[in-house]
């Protein structure tokens, strides 16, 4: 267990370092292209969760409201992974090591800051998607990481 606190550690920072380089190097809504007609780094500061939701609550509730949700979900989803730590398989353990360090890193940056660095936006051409941060790329992947584990875990129950 403790290779992967170690590797929360890591990811966090890691995640944190990009922040504030991100902050301290580009003005808001500049645009480099990493990858043509993909992706491109740029700085923005998103107020509510996904897609900016909540993002229009008034300061004094939203800040506590969105830290508060997801401080408890960080410490629940902690409590889950300790109890069944010996019943998780490799994977799992992988994908809520991502999931934790990314809501860990967009907490740190709700709590203190009232908002959430962004940087990479995804587009293809002139169609944008979405624009997000490791943390959120963290989340993602151990998400499906997750989601995979369970389907495999399904068909071996099933001696498939």
């Amino acid at each position: 267990m403790i290779f992967y606190v170690v590797l929360i550690v890591i990811f966090v920072a890691i995640d944190q370092v990009i922040k504030v380089v991100v902050r301290n190097n580009l003005t808001p809504y500049d645009y480099i292209e990493l990858i043509p007609n993909f992706i491109h780094l740029t700085y923005q500061e998103n107020q509510g969760i996904s897609f900016s939701l909540l993002a229009d609550l008034p300061d004094n509730i939203r800040s506590p409201l969105l830290s508060g949700v997801s401080l408890i979900v960080i410490i629940g989803l902690s409590v889950y992974i300790i109890k069944q730590w010996k019943s998780l398989s490799t994977g799992e353990k992988w994908g809520f090591t991502l999931i934790l360090s990314g809501a860990i890193g967009n907490l740190i940056d709700r709590a203190f800051r009232g908002q959430v660095t962004d940087y990479m936006f995804f587009h293809f051409y002139d169609t944008g998607f979405f624009v997000n941060n490791f943390a959120d790329d963290l989340i993602s992947i151990g998400f499906v990481l997750i989601i995979w584990q369970s389907f495999r875990k399904k068909k071996d129950n099933h001696g498939r």
